[in-house]
């Protein structure tokens, strides 16, 4: 008998509260409840210890976390528990309860029979909370570490994916960046009915530039140019860098925005104040051709509508480029 009675108390130390559920009638009796708990309204005013158990619950779900409340409904549902108590020893949930202090702590809910071990017969229920906090906590910690190094790692990554496409020069995008990318604006064109702008840009002169003032004046010039079409470009969309001097705009964007008609009034302005700036013996200069059209169904690729860009700049170059060759 001492042995039984020390086992008893060694099983009920191990919760904050046991419960003993009728699976007839759903009517239930507290066998034991720390103090922490005690903020939990119970039973009815005559007696604190038994009642109906969806009272209970009712009572107890107030003093859930809100976060858990419905998974909280869910696993003391009379179906719920007992329809998987027939095919288990025992279900359980964790969840945070607010105790007598106003703050909430993690406890694990536990639902199983009260027939003889490893049994899933029986027609009684017993409901036990288990106090878990510390370890749930440390558990929360180390999850939130392994979510700080996953990030670090992550962000690193992102990073080298984004250096591995990217023109170390210009800061542009590399023909890497052109694949990757094109084949993303594509299909958000296609999803959301948006149109294709798709530009051509080329420095004018650049053989000139380093034949005659050098490779710094080249390099320069090619900086403002990549920048400034970058400034100039509609919103959202990619540079990439395709050759020496050339470059490729690309964007999916509305229709009827604005935004490309606005796009070589900024970019020749910009040019323009820049030349007006510096004392430089050499005017840095551009020529560029854009389109502005709907992404076909079975297109995979801007070759199409590069061409048209293209030789829309070979156009401008013409007239604009006094260096270019024949």
């Amino acid at each position: 008998m001492i042995v039984a009675a020390s086992v008893d108390n060694a099983i009920r130390s191990l919760f904050q509260m046991m419960v003993i559920v009728d699976g007839e009638t759903e009517r239930y009796e507290i066998v034991d409840h720390n103090s922490e708990l005690d903020s939990i309204s119970t039973g009815s005013e005559e007696d604190t210890k038994r009642g109906d158990f969806r009272t209970l619950c009712k009572n107890f779900k107030k003093h859930i976390h809100p976060a858990d409340r419905e998974e909280f409904r869910e696993f003391t549902d009379r179906e719920h528990y007992a329809g998987r108590l027939g095919t288990h020893v025992h279900v359980s949930m964790e969840c945070r309860i607010r105790h007598s202090d106003r703050k909430y702590y993690w406890s694990e809910l536990v639902m199983c029979n009260t027939a003889e071990e490893d049994s899933t017969a029986g027609c009684d229920f017993v409901f036990m909370v288990r106090d878990i906090n510390e370890r749930k906590r440390a558990e929360l910690a180390r999850e939130a570490e392994d979510r700080a190094i996953l990030k670090k790692l992550q962000d690193k990554y992102d990073k080298l994916f984004e250096e591995n496409m990217t023109d170390q020069q210009t800061g542009c995008y590399n023909r890497k960046g052109l694949k990757y990318y094109s084949e993303i604006v594509i299909e958000d064109a296609k999803k959301n009915d948006r149109h294709l702008f798709v530009c051509v840009a080329d420095l004018n002169g650049l053989k000139y530039l380093n034949d005659t003032f050098g490779h710094a004046a080249g390099d320069e010039a090619i900086a403002v140019v990549s920048s400034e079409l970058k400034n100039a470009a509609p919103t959202g969309s990619k540079a990439v860098r395709i050759g020496g001097d050339e470059f490729l705009l690309f964007a999916s964007i509305d229709p009827d925005s604005p935004e490309p008609d606005e796009f070589a009034v900024k970019l020749d302005s910009a040019i323009e104040a820049y030349n007006k700036s510096h004392s430089n013996p050499y005017k840095v200069g551009a020529s560029y051709g854009w389109v502005l059209l709907p992404a076909k169904e079975d297109m995979t690729g801007l070759d199409e509508y590069i061409e048209i860009a293209d030789q829309k700049m070979y156009e401008m170059r013409v007239i604009r480029d006094k260096y270019r060759r024949e």
